[in-house]
This record gives structure tokens, sequence and C-alpha cells, in this order.
């Protein structure tokens, strides 16, 4: 789109008050819009790029309160955590920290493009523009923008993943129209009958503790098993399976999940047993013991 119209959106967003915004009302028109429409139009398009442009502000703003270490309170005592439990609708510190290191790159592609980016393109490219900078990043999003609008074809967050990939390769596209094709799954490797690998789809095994045992290392307590001794045949820990079912499922979770956080799903995964296997998950499992 040209350069004068994007520019208008922008200063639009900053103008914007939300008494601007039209009524809604069922009206029977037809035709082209007239001059007083158009205006309703535009401000009801301001409207949406203040929105947007509000949420990487709220990056800014958290990114000040714990540099600045204002979350700290009259009494200087205050944590992050609580400081965002009382004041940000009790908001987990990762949250906080993802939209922190989100709201530069945000900032950057509003100027640049003069329309404010939706947060999963932001998200495709945040890794992109830590390593290569703000403003490259945010020039070639404004590019592939303004392609997919000549070409009159959607910049999805998949075709803004696929730009990531070039720039993060460090390979520039030669023509724009390549990152609309649909991104390729890689084929499924072929399984491995031995050995069983955990998160491959096969079942996880483990040995259930009976109840007030300890483990091998004097220091693990059961909470339960599906046994009312939780011991097999001759007081044997009993065997238990993690199932295919469970497997897949925990893997599109773990996977998910990564993607919303911009990490790698290996390094979820560590961080997930991590939390399954310290003591808190355990008093957790205990408090909902039957």
């Amino acid at each position: 789109m040209a350069g004068g119209k994007a520019l208008g959106r922008g200063d639009r967003a900053r103008a914007f008050v939300p008494d601007l915004i039209p009524e809604p009302a069922d009206l029977e028109r037809t035709g082209p819009l007239d001059p007083k429409e158009q205006q309703q139009l535009e401000r009801i398009h301001a409207a949406r790029d203040h929105h947007q442009a509000a949420k990487w502000m709220r990056g800014k703003a958290l990114d000040a309160a714990f540099r600045r270490r204002l979350f700290r309170g009259e009494d200087g005592q205050r944590t992050r955590q609580q400081y965002l439990d009382a004041e940000w609708d009790g908001m987990s510190e990762s949250a906080a920290y993802l939209e922190i290191n989100e709201w530069r790159l945000a900032a950057q592609i509003a100027a640049t493009f003069g329309r404010p980016a939706p947060d999963s393109h932001v998200r495709a490219l945040v890794d992109v523009a830590e390593k290569q900078g703000d403003e490259p990043v945010a020039r070639w999003y404004a590019e592939l923008r303004r392609r997919g609008q000549d070409l009159g074809r959607r910049v999805t967050a998949d075709v803004v993943a696929n730009l990531a990939d070039f720039l993060r390769s460090g390979t520039e596209p030669e023509r724009l129209e390549a990152l609309f094709v649909p991104r390729q799954i890689p084929p499924a490797k072929p399984r491995k009958p031995t050995p069983a690998r955990r998160g491959a789809g096969q079942p996880v095994t483990g040995t259930v503790v009976a109840r007030g045992q300890d483990g091998p290392d004097g220091s693990f307590q059961n909470f339960g098993t599906s046994s009312a001794n939780g011991s097999g045949p001759a007081g044997e820990p009993e065997r238990w399976e993690l199932s295919t079912e469970h497997v897949a499922r925990l893997s599109t979770w773990i996977a998910d999940g990564a993607s919303a956080a911009g990490i790698n799903p290996e390094h979820a995964a560590d961080l997930l047993v991590q939390a399954l296997t310290d003591d808190t998950f355990q008093r957790w499992i205990g408090t909902r013991d039957s």
C-alpha cells in the first residue's frame, strides 16, 4: 500500500480516542463510500490499530517496571511476582518477560509499516530481531505485507515464519512471492524398533513405589498408585506405563506451548520434566490424592 496511507494509519492510531468510534447502526447503504462514511471507516481502523499498539505499550510498561525496580513497592520488599499478582491480574513472570521481549520489535514494525502487527507475526520474528536488529527485520516484514497486498495474498503466521526461516539462515529471499508457498512438513522418520526413546510415541515405563516407601535415593515418597497397596505380585514394585496416547497428547501440548513461548520444544520438554520431578509437583499431587 502507498506510504502516505500507511503514515495516515499511524497518525490515526496516535490520535485515537474512544468517542471517535461511530455508533453501531443498521443502515441500508450501497455504492461507493461517501466522504463521511470514509471518515467513519478511518476511525474504525484507528480503534483497531490502537488496540494492537496498546499491547506493545504494555510490554514497554512491564519492562520499565522491572528494569527500574519499581515493582518493589513502598516497603521495598515486594517481589516481581507479588507485584504482578497485585497490579497485573496475576500474570506470571514468564508471560511478563514474553511481552517484554517482544515490545521493541512490535513498536518498530508499527513505525515502519504504519500499522501494528499481530502478536503471532511478532513472535515468529522476535528471535531473528534479537540477532539481526529490530529495524532490518521490521523493514523485511513491511515489504512482505506490502507484497501480500499487491498479490492479493494473506500474510499468515506461516508466511511470516517462512520469512523468519530465510533471515535466520542468513540468506535473504530473492522473491517475496516464494514465501507464500505453504510450509513443508518434513516427512516422518522411520521408527527404529529398538531402543525405545522417550517422546517418540512409544509407551514410557516406570516403577511405581508403594505409599510411604522411599525411592533409590531415600528421598522420594509416592503419593498413590493404581492398586490398593502400590505393589505387584510378591510385593514387587508395580509396573506402570504412560500410554502412546498420553505421549502424543503431551508432545502436542509441549510443542504448542513452546511455539507460544518462542522457545525450542526440546527445552520446553526439559522444563516440564524439571517441574514434574521437583518437590512442588509432588506436593501438588498429594493435595489431590483421594
